[in-house]
C-alpha cells in the first residue's frame, strides 16, 4: 500500500487559511474603528481617506443647496462636506445622524452617506470671525464662520436663483451667495460695510489646489449692515482724477468714490476709459448702457492701483451730457515712455513693420524712432488691417497704455513700453504709402523670373513625356474598351437567361437572343411591344405593382411572373432588376429572367409529396394510434372498476391513468387534424377554416372566429390545401407569438379575385424578439402563396396586432409547359 504525502496540500491550504483569518480580523477592525467626529475626517490624509472608513457621526446642517453643489454639515469639532449620493432635502438647523463612509474628495477629505436621518431641530453653530488671509489659506473649508467687509457689487444669478455679492476684505475679495437677501436690500447695498456669517467653499482646479473663495448664507439674519451706504450714491462730494491716491490724512480708502469725466473709450459690460484736461482713467464696469466718444459722465467706483495710473473698479455710471469727441494729443515715442499720457487719448506717427491676428485680437506691429511698440483691437473681422503695406507711414489714433517695468525716482525714468488701444480700423490713417522699388521686391521678381524660367523648360519637358504617355494610354484603353464591348455582347447574347431593359412604364427597349427563343418572336417585334403584351391576363395586376415598385425603390425586388409566346403556353421567369440612372435620374430598367417553370413544377411536386405524407401519417394517426389508445382505456376502465369493487385503493391511480390516456387521445387526434384537416376533403375549404376556428377557441381559450360569403368559394383540393396550411400557420403565429384574445378568419370572393385573410388583435412582431416577417413560417406561407400563383402580404401593426392577406385569381387550371 502506498503512502500518501500530505505536504504539498498543507502549502496551499494554510496560506488560503491565513488569508481568510486576516480578512476576518480586518473587517472586525473596520467595525470597531469608526470616526464619530468631522475633525477626525478631515485630519485623514488622501490615502487614508481613500480607504472609505466607516463614519457615523451627529451635528447640525449649516447649507444646504443642490444648485450650488453644497451640503454641509457641523458638529462640535468641525465641518465637513456631504456628497449628493442618497442625502435627501435638508435645511439649515436640521439636527441630522449620518452614516456613510469617508472619501478624499476633490480638495479636502468628504463623507460619502449611506443613511441621513433627521433627528430634531437646533440652532446654528457660533460663527468663528476670520481674516482673509485664513480664509485663502484652505483650512477654513466648509466651516461656519465670519467675516466683514465692503459691498463691491450685488447681481442676481439666475442658474442658482441666488444674489451674488462681491464682498472686499482683509486685501483680498470672495464671493458671497444668498437666496433669503430682500430686493430692496440689495439694491442699496453696494458700498455698505457688513459683517457677514455663512459656510466657507473652496473653489480649486484638477490638482487639488484652491483659486478662489465662496461663503454660502445659509439664513436672512446671517447679513448684517453695519455701515450702510449713501442713499443717493451720486451725491457724494466729487473727486478728480488727479487725486486718487494722493497722500491725504482723512483718507477713505475701499469706500466708492465719484470723478467724472469725457468718455474716450467704451467696450459694454467690460471697459471704459474717459479723461479730463490733463489725466486719463480706467474703469472697469459690467454696465451696459451705451455711451458715445465725448459724452460727459459722472462715475462711481472703487478706486485700485492699475499698471501705472489708478483705475476704478465695479464702476456705474450715467450721463450728464454729450459734446464733440476729444481731440487726441500729438505726442512722440518719448512723450510716451515719460508715462504722462497713461489712459489719455493720443495720436502718434509710426511706421508699421507687421500685423498680426490673435484670436479676437487685431495687433500691429509699429516703429517710432527706432523703438517698437503695438497697436491693438479686439475686433472679429480684420480685413481692414489687413490691406495695410508693411513700410507704410500711419497715423495711430488710441488709448495710450503705459508698461512701467522697474520705476524708479528721477527725472530720467522711462517706461518699458506703451500700447496704443485701437477704437475702430479709422483709427488708423495711411500717411505715407510704401516706396515701390525695393530692394526686396527687386530680389523677388530677379528670383520670380529665374523660377519662371526653371518651371517653363521643366513644364515643356514633363509635357511631352505626358502627351507620350498619354497616347499610349488611351490607345490601351480604347483596346479595352473594344474587348469589354465584345465580351459584353458575347455575354449578353448568349446568356442562359433572358436579359432585355425596358423604361419605367414597361416598354421593352433591348433583348438578347435566349428572349426571343423564349418569347419565340423576333427582336424587331418585341422591341415594339409593353411588358403587358407578353403576360396573361391574370399577370396584369401583379406586374403593375411591380413596375411601381421598380419606379419608387433603389433596390426593385424581385418578382416571378407568366410570361405567353406565340402559341400562348406560359413559362414563368424569375425577374430581378437593377434601375439604371442617366444624369442623376432613373430612366431605365435592366432585367434578367431566369426560366423557372421546370423548378417550379419540380417544387411543386415536392410539396405535393409533403403533403401526401401530411395526410397519410394524420390517417394513421387517427385511425391506428388512437383507436388503439381509446381500447386501452376502456380496459383501464374495467380494470378501476374492478380494483374499485375489490375496494383496492390503486383503483385511484387506475382512474387517474385512464384520464392521461383520454387527453393523449385529444392532443393525438389535434395532431392529427394539424396534419391533414380532413374536413377539407369531406365539406370543403370553408368548413375545414371554420373547424379551425372552433379547435382554435378550445385549445387556446380565446375568441376565433371565421367568416365567407353565403356562397363560400371551391377552388380545387390543391390550392385549397395550400390555402388552409396559410390561415394555419397564421393562427399559430398569432396565439403563440402575437398574445393575441380576437382572431378573424375570412374567406371572400370578388370579381374572380379570392381573398383569405386572418387578423388578430396582439403584440404584432415586435423588433426586440425574434424577427418573425423572415421567419420559417413566414417564408413557407409565401412560398404556399406563390405556388398557386398568389400573393402574400403580412402587415404588422406593433401593440395592434398582425394582418396576414392570401389573394389569388381563380381561374381554369392551365399548361404549366413552355415552347422549346
Amino acid at each position: 500500500m502506498k503512502t500518501v504525502r500530505l505536504r504539498p496540500m498543507r502549502r496551499i491550504i494554510l496560506p488560503i487559511v491565513f488569508l481568510m483569518a486576516q480578512r476576518v480580523v480586518i473587517a472586525q477592525e473596520d467595525q470597531t474603528n469608526i470616526l464619530t467626529t468631522a475633525a477626525a475626517v478631515r485630519n485623514l490624509t488622501v490615502g487614508q481617506a481613500n480607504h472609505h472608513i466607516p463614519v457615523k457621526l451627529h451635528g447640525v446642517v449649516t447649507f444646504y443647496d443642490d444648485a450650488l453643489f453644497s451640503r454641509f454639515i457641523q458638529d462640535e469639532t468641525a465641518g465637513i462636506y456631504l456628497n449628493e449620493t442618497n442625502v435627501p432635502a435638508l435645511f439649515p438647523g436640521q439636527l441630522v445622524e449620518v452614516e456613510g463612509f469617508t472619501s478624499p474628495g476633490e480638495y479636502a477629505p468628504i463623507i460619502i452617506p449611506e443613511r441621513v436621518r433627521i433627528t430634531g431641530i437646533a440652532g446654528l453653530p457660533a460663527a468663528r470671525p476670520v481674516t482673509f488671509e485664513q480664509l485663502a489659506s484652505g483650512k477654513e473649508d466648509s466651516q461656519f464662520v465670519e467675516v466683514a467687509g465692503i459691498v463691491r457689487s450685488v447681481y442676481f444669478e439666475e442658474s442658482s436663483k441666488h444674489y451674488v455679492i462681491e464682498l472686499a476684505t482683509g486685501g483680498g475679495r470672495l464671493t458671497v451667495y444668498d437666496r433669503d437677501l430682500p430686493p430692496a436690500q440689495a439694491r442699496n447695498l453696494v458700498d455698505s460695510t457688513v459683517r457677514i456669517r455663512g459656510v466657507c467653499s473652496s473653489q480649486f482646479n484638477r490638482q487639488r489646489q484652491l483659486f478662489a473663495i465662496r461663503l454660502m448664507v445659509p439664513q436672512a439674519d446671517d447679513l448684517t449692515v453695519q455701515i450702510p451706504a449713501t442713499a443717493d450714491p451720486f451725491s457724494i462730494p466729487e473727486q478728480s482724477m488727479s487725486s486718487l491716491f494722493q497722500f491725504t490724512p482723512q483718507g477713505t480708502y475701499g469706500h466708492r468714490i465719484k470723478i467724472s469725466g469725457t468718455v474716450t473709450y467704451f467696450q459694454p459690460g467690460s471697459a471704459l476709459y474717459v479723461q479730463d484736461e490733463n489725466h486719463g482713467l480706467f474703469v472697469q464696469t459690467k454696465s451696459t448702457v451705451p455711451l458715445q466718444l465725448g459724452e460727459h459722465v459722472e462715475i462711481l467706483g472703487f478706486a485700485a492701483p492699475g499698471q501705472y495710473t489708478p483705475a476704478l473698479q465695479d464702476a456705474t455710471y450715467r450721463q450728464t451730457g454729450a459734446s464733440a469727441p476729444p481731440e487726441p494729443a500729438h505726442i512722440n515715442r518719448d512723450d510716451a515712455l515719460q508715462g504722462d499720457y497713461d489712459c489719455r487719448l493720443i495720436r502718434i506717427e509710426a511706421k508699421l513693420l507687421n500685423h498680426a491676428q490673435d484670436g479676437r485680437e487685431q495687433s500691429l506691429a509699429l516703429e517710432s524712432g527706432g523703438f517698437i511698440f503695438h497697436a491693438y483691437q479686439q475686433a472679429e473681422d480684420g480685413k481692414a488691417y489687413t490691406a495695410l503695406q508693411n513700410g507704410s507711414l500711419l497715423a495711430i489714433t488710441g488709448i495710450c497704455l503705459v508698461e512701467p517695468g522697474d520705476w524708479q525716482a528721477g527725472e530720467t525714468w522711462r517706461a518699458k513700453s506703451f500700447r496704443v488701444l485701437l477704437r475702430s480700423p479709422d483709427d488708423v490713417v495711411v500717411l505715407r504709402a510704401p516706396p515701390w522699388w525695393t530692394l526686396e521686391k527687386m530680389l523677388w521678381i530677379a528670383g520670380t523670373l529665374a523660377f519662371v524660367v526653371i518651371v517653363a523648360f521643366t513644364w515643356i519637358a514633363a509635357l511631352r513625356r505626358r502627351v507620350v504617355e498619354q497616347t499610349r494610354t488611351i490607345r490601351q484603353q480604347l483596346q479595352v474598351e473594344a474587348t469589354l464591348k465584345e465580351r459584353y455582347v458575347n455575354l449578353f447574347e448568349n446568356a442562359n437567361d433572358m436579359v432585355f431593359t425596358h423604361d419605367l412604364n414597361g416598354r421593352i427597349t433591348s433583348v438578347n437572343s435566349t428572349g426571343e427563343q423564349l418569347l419565340q418572336r423576333r427582336r424587331d417585334a418585341i422591341l415594339s411591344l409593353n411588358l403587358m403584351d407578353l403576360l396573361p391576363e391574370d399577370q396584369h395586376t401583379i406586374a403593375r405593382q411591380w413596375l411601381d415598385q421598380v419606379a419608387k425603390n433603389s433596390e426593385p425586388p424581385t418578382v416571378e411572373l407568366d410570361f405567353l409566346n406565340t402559341a400562348r403556353q406560359r413559362f414563368r421567369l424569375e425577374i430581378s432588376t437593377r434601375i439604371i440612372e442617366r444624369a442623376g435620374e432613373k430612366s431605365e430598367v435592366e432585367s434578367i429572367g431566369r426560366d423557372i417553370t421546370e423548378r417550379k413544377r419540380l417544387e411543386k411536386e415536392i410539396l405535393e409529396v409533403s403533403n401526401r405524407e401530411q395526410r397519410r401519417i394524420g390517417h394513421d394517426l387517427h385511425d391506428g394510434i388512437c383507436q388503439q389508445l381509446a381500447a386501452t382505456t376502456y380496459l383501464i376502465d374495467i380494470l378501476a372498476d374492478q380494483l374499485q369493487e375489490k375496494a383496492c385503493p390503486e383503483s385511484a391511480e387506475a382512474g387517474r391513468i385512464g384520464k392521461l390516456i383520454n387527453e393523449t387521445i385529444s392532443q393525438t387526434r389535434s395532431i392529427a387534424r394539424g396534419l391533414f384537416p380532413v374536413k377539407l376533403e369531406e365539406s370543403g375549404l370553408a368548413s375545414a377554416l371554420a373547424e379551425l376556428a372552433e379547435n382554435t377557441t378550445a385549445l387556446f381559450k380565446i375568441d376565433c372566429r371565421f367568416t365567407c360569403d353565403p356562397e363560400p368559394p371551391e377552388p380545387e383540393n390543391s390550392i385549397a390545401l395550400h390555402l388552409y396550411y396559410i390561415a394555419q400557420e397564421g393562427v399559430l403565429n398569432a396565439t403563440k407569438h402575437g398574445k393575441a384574445t380576437h382572431v378573424t378568419i375570412s374567406l371572400t370572393q370578388s370579381n374572380g379575385l379570392l381573398t383569405l385573410a386572418v387578423e388578430d388583435d396582439g403584440i404584432g412582431i415586435q423588433s426586440s424578439t425574434t424577427n418573425r416577417m423572415t421567419g420559417m413560417g413566414i417564408r413557407i406561407m409565401r412560398y404556399r402563396a406563390r405556388v398557386i400563383g398568389g400573393t402574400l402580404d403580412l402587415k404588422n401593426r406593433p401593440n395592434h396586432g398582425t394582418q396576414v392577406r392570401c389573394e389569388l385569381h381563380l381561374s381554369p387550371k392551365i399548361s404549366e409547359t413552355r415552347h422549346d
